[in-house]
């Protein structure tokens, strides 16, 4: 009877740490725009314009596509890998 309640209490703890792992995990996996093709700056640039991003500067970089974009006087800058979709970089403030 001893055994099968310190068995319970350790599934509960692990449980209980796997539940939270999953609750504070990123569930987009840093993807910017779920795409199979190569990601384009004019998607980049529809992506941010949707979001409500103003003075929205793209540049593509060879694979990177670099975008530097404004709201309510708070610049932000963020990086593409352009064939995964794959968000490298952000430093924007989405408050």
């Amino acid at each position: 009877m001893y055994r099968v309640l310190i068995l319970g209490l350790i599934g509960a703890f692990l449980g209980g740490g796997v539940g939270a792992l999953i609750a504070v995990s990123d569930d987009e996996d840093g993807v910017f725009i779920a795409s199979d093709q190569p990601v384009t700056a004019d998607q980049v640039l529809a992506k941010l314009q949707s979001e409500g991003w103003a003075a929205i500067e793209v540049k593509r970089d060879e694979r990177y596509i670099e975008a530097t974009v404004s709201k309510n006087g708070r610049i932000g800058r963020l990086t593409i890998d352009s064939l995964t979709g794959q968000l490298i970089a952000d430093d924007r403030d989405d408050d």
